[in-house]
């Protein structure tokens, strides 16, 4: 597949396609939906189907809970007498910070 092109912006769109869905694929479609930047079905198949970019929705949530687990690191850090011979706590807490710093920026 090609790299995504860029979206179009504000095109009149007049034809239509249906796609016949069971329940099940219906409920999974809506669900992507949910957790992209698309406001609709329509627009989550169409950028997907013409490799337009579609941006995932991070949840206030899941940036909160990286930080709870950075914490927890950092505790575990201290109370293990800041022993970290291969430093991997010190990598690890990096990675958590820069992946809570990217996340933060896609709101």
């Amino acid at each position: 597949m090609s790299s995504p092109q860029e979206r179009p912006v504000r095109i009149h769109r007049d034809k239509h396609l249906s796609v016949r869905l069971t329940q099940d694929e219906k409920e999974r479609l809506e669900a992507l939906v949910k957790a992209t930047d698309c406001r609709s079905p329509s627009e989550f198949v169409r950028n997907t189907a013409m490799g337009y970019p579609v941006k995932s929705v991070v949840t206030h949530e899941a940036i909160n809970e990286l930080r709870r687990l950075g914490g927890l690191m950092k505790h575990l850090f201290l109370e293990g007498g800041r022993d970290d011979p291969d430093g991997q706590y010190l990598a690890t807490l990096q990675e958590l910070k820069a992946a809570i710093h990217r996340l933060g920026r896609e709101q």
